[in-house]
């Protein structure tokens, strides 16, 4: 979002003002330097001053006092507007003169807790009143970094530790989170936003009238969102990180417990050990260790609305909402997979090879460190997709691409094979 550009916290100017005292002395010194060299290289070019000519200069006090005090005065001036910006962030106000929110960031998304207990998947506040986060991930996640771009507020999420940011906005709007340190396969989908409204808004959501219509989601759903599990676990088949969760209640399921494979059932027990220990029972074709553990972060109660929910049956025995099937656009896929990065599809090498008139081309590949020539067809396409290390096309490297099996179902692969069937 282009929206907050200009940055709408209160210590937002003093950031700006660092980047650009940064900025301009860094482009004069850029001219000096550059400039000088430019000067020098034309008048004492070669034709209009032989080498003979050339003296031995060792010492000339006046130059040297100036590049040794400049340069000095000029790093006072960073450090000065520098120490001035960060003085700003890091002056916390008092609990007492603010709103605290405690903030989760796990593995892939973020989770706000107000005062009076209220939970939410984004951060609403009011404008013009002073905002204390108090984040932290759990144990067994990895770093985030929770970063508005509009407030120039980042700030570390460290599992186990509980660190702090605060921000006085004043323009109200809707300005995006994003987690900046790189936090494994779903980190790109790791965002929300912050709503920043009038004091009377904010409290009516915060502490709804009586009387207020309520939202129409079951309680299962909204704690489906909150935890974070739809940043893994799909509702409509998709394979995620996670097993999807259409359509799983009572179905038999292959799992690895202690090193062991077995069958069972996923019944509520099932379920209720799945999300309390998520390492017990691994579902074949995927990862230990992915989940975090829920054990003494949720209570019985929100763990069967859970069950519920994943069920179908929200709190009136109504079925779950499901989504409404859209056609699967290979190009999307493409373009939200990063796989343009690598990729031209105009026949440009980059990392990998283009994929204009990819489809029924012959390639010559390294398979168990023999050359052989095939053709692109749909087989060599899905196994490059899933197992891109088995063969590797003359020119390139192997270890490059990410392997995209329990990430991409067999139905998206089928759509990212149909559209690079029309890069011609």
């Amino acid at each position: 979002m282009l929206e907050g550009m200009e940055g709408v916290s209160t210590y937002a100017v003093d950031v700006d003002r660092a980047f650009w005292v940064v900025n301009l002395i860094t482009l004069f010194l850029f001219i000096v330097t550059i400039g000088a060299m430019l000067y020098f290289v034309y008048k004492y070019r070669a034709s209009k001053n032989p080498p003979e000519n050339a003296k031995n200069i060792e010492h000339y006090t006046p130059i040297e006092i100036i590049w040794t005090v400049v340069p000095t005065i000029l790093l006072g001036i960073v450090f000065y507007y520098g120490l001035d910006s960060l003085r700003a962030q890091r002056t916390m106000p008092k609990d007492t003169d603010s709103i605290v929110v405690k903030v989760i960031g796990q593995r892939w998304s973020w989770n706000f807790e107000y005062e009076n207990g209220k939970k939410s998947s984004f951060l609403m506040i009011p404008v013009n009143k002073n905002i204390k986060l108090k984040m932290t991930a759990p144990v067994n996640d990895v770093l985030h970094s929770f970063y508005v771009p509009a407030f120039r507020a980042k700030e570390d999420v460290v599992p186990g530790q509980i660190t702090q940011l605060w921000f006085n906005i004043n323009k109200k709007g809707k300005y995006d989170i994003e987690c900046a340190e790189y936090c494994g396969m779903r980190h790109s989908y790791m965002h929300s936003y912050v709503e920043v409204v009038d004091e009377d808004k904010y409290k009516d959501w915060l502490d709804p009238k009586v009387g207020k219509q309520e939202d129409t989601k079951s309680k299962g759903e909204e704690l489906f969102s909150q935890h974070a599990c739809v940043g893994c676990h799909s509702m409509d088949g998709t394979v995620l990180v996670g097993p999807s969760l259409k359509d799983i209640y009572n179905k038999k399921v292959t799992v690895t417990t202690d090193s062991e494979k077995r069958e069972i059932i996923r019944d509520d027990n099932y379920l209720k050990t799945a999300i309390l220990d998520a390492n017990k029972d691994i579902v074949e074709g995927f990862n230990p260790d992915m989940m975090p553990t829920f054990k003494d972060v949720i209570s019985d109660e929100d763990v069967n609305e859970l069950i519920k929910y994943i069920k179908g049956t929200a709190e009136n025995n109504n079925q779950a909402p499901k989504k409404e099937e859209n056609k699967i656009s290979g190009k999307e896929l493409v373009q939200n997979n990063g796989c343009i990065g690598c990729h031209s599809l105009d026949g440009s090498k980059v990392v990998g090879p283009s994929f204009k008139g990819i489809y029924g081309r012959i390639e010559k590949i390294t398979i168990n460190n023999s050359l052989k020539e095939i053709i692109v067809d749909d087989e060599y396409i899905k196994s490059s997709i899933l197992k891109p290390n088995d063969a590797i096309v003359e020119g390139y490297y192997a270890g490059v691409m990410p392997s995209f099996e329990n990430i991409l179902n067999d139905d998206e692969i089928k759509a990212i094979i149909d559209y690079l069937k029309t890069i011609k």
